[in-house]
C-alpha cells in the first residue's frame, strides 16, 4: 500500500499542534516505537534519523496514555501499520518534522551548537567524549553536549534513555549529567543513569567512585555510595535508595535486558522498540504489574513469553501485530 502523503501530513501537524485525541497519540506512541529508520532510502545520514524518530518518540510518550482506541483510531492505526511497508515516506516525514523543529530551536540558541549522539542500532553503543570520558548508551537513547563549552569549566551533557558512564578524575572541571528534573555531578567515578521519557522514575547507580544528585526543583542534594541505586519518582519528586549489583550493569552493557521493579508497561515499551514489535493490549491487564529480571539476548518471542508468563498472560500475532491478553 503507497503511504497517502496529504493523510500523513494532517496527523503529523495535528499531533504537534496538541490537536489529536488521546486516542490518536496512543495509537502513534505504539506504531512509533516499531518504525525501522534503518530501512530509510534517503541520504540523510541514519544518525539524523534516529534522532528525529527519538525527539517525535518523546514528545509523544510525555503524553497522557489512555486505553482502548476507538473504531476510527483503530482504521488509522491498521493505514499506519501497511505503510510500513513503504519504509521511505516515514524517514522523511520524520525528518521533515525535525529540521522544522530544529529550526525552532537554532532562532532561540543561535550562538550553542550541540553535539548530538542517537544509537541508531538497537543494541548497544560506547563512545568517547572529547575529554576521554567514555560512555555506552543502550537502545532509544541519546546524549547532547555544547561543542564549544563543554571542555570550559564544566563539562556538562544532558543524556535521554539509558547510560553508562566512565568519567576520566578532573578535579577542576566537574562532570554534569542533565536527565530531566535531576543533575548527577562526579569527579571521576563509573555510574549508570536510567531516565527514559514517559516512565515514572529516573534511576541512578553508582558502580564505583562517588557522585552527589541534585533535584534541580527544590535543590536538595544526596551522595551516593557504591553499590547504591537511587530512585527518583517523576510524580511525587522523592526519592530513595536501595542495594545495587553491578553485574546488572555488566550485563545491559552485554546486551541482556535489565529490570529492577520496572513497571509492566515500560517494559513492554522497551521491548518494542527493541525488537520493532508493534504491540495491542488492554491497559488495565497490565496496571500494579512489574518486573524484576535479567532477560539474555534471544528472540523476541522467547523474552515476551517469560515476562509475560509471569503475570499469567499470553500474545498472539495477527497481520503483524501482537495482541496480549490473560492466559
Amino acid at each position: 500500500m503507497e503511504p497517502n502523503y496529504p493523510m500523513l501530513k494532517d496527523m503529523l501537524d495535528r499531533l504537534f499542534e496538541g490537536e489529536a485525541s488521546e486516542q490518536e497519540k496512543e495509537m502513534f506512541r505504539q506504531w512509533i516505537i516499531s518504525v525501522d529508520m534503518s530501512d530509510a532510502d534517503t541520504a540523510v545520514a541514519a544518525e539524523t534519523l534516529q534522532a528525529a524518530k527519538q525527539e517525535m518518540f518523546y514528545r509523544i510518550v510525555e503524553m497522557p496514555r489512555n486505553t482502548k482506541p476507538e473504531t476510527r483510531v483503530r482504521k488509522m492505526l491498521k493505514t499506519l501499520t501497511m505503510w510500513k511497508a513503504a519504509a521511505a515516506i516515514i524517514p522523511l516525514a520524520f525528518l521533515s518534522w525535525f529540521l522544522l523543529n530544529r529550526m525552532g530551536k537554532s532562532r532561540q540558541q543561535q550562538e550553542i551548537h550541540y553535539t548530538t549522539i542517537a544509537v541508531t542500532e538497537k543494541n548497544v553503543k560506547h563512545i568517547t567524549l572529547p575529554d576521554g570520558s567514555e560512555v555506552w548508551l543502550n537502545a532509544r537513547s541519546r546524549l547532547e553536549y555544547a561543542q564549544d563549552r563543554f571542555s570550559k569549566d564544566v563539562r556538562c551533557v544532558r543524556l535521554t534513555g539509558e547510560g553508562y558512564f566512565e568519567i576520566v578524575k578532573d578535579d577542576t572541571r566537574p562532570f554534569v549529567v542533565a536527565s530531566e528534573n535531576i543533575e548527577t555531578q562526579v569527579l571521576g567515578t563509573g555510574f549508570n543513569i536510567e531516565t527514559y521519557p514517559g516512565e515514572t522514575e529516573i534511576r541512578v547507580a553508582l558502580v564505583h567512585g562517588a557522585v552527589s544528585v541534585k533535584d534541580i526543583h527544590t535543590n536538595t542534594h544526596t551522595l551516593l555510595h557504591p553499590m547504591e541505586m537511587l530512585r527518583y519518582s517523576k510524580g511525587s519528586r522523592k526519592w530513595g535508595v536501595a542495594p545495587f549489583s553491578s553485574n546488572k550493569v555488566h550485563n545491559w552493557v552485554q546486551g541482556h535486558l535489565i529490570f529492577e521493579e520496572l513497571p509492566l508497561t515500560d517494559v513492554l515499551d522497551r521491548l518494542a522498540y527493541k525488537y520493532g514489535l508493534s504491540l495491542q493490549y488492554d491497559r488495565e491487564l497490565v496496571k500494579h504489574k512489574s518486573v524484576t529480571g535479567d532477560f539474555a539476548p534471544d528472540k523476541w518471542q522467547t523474552v515476551l513469553d517469560n515476562i509475560l508468563f509471569i503475570h499469567k498472560l499470553k500474545y498472539i500475532t495477527k497481520n503483524g501485530t501482537v495482541y496480549i491478553s490473560k492466559r
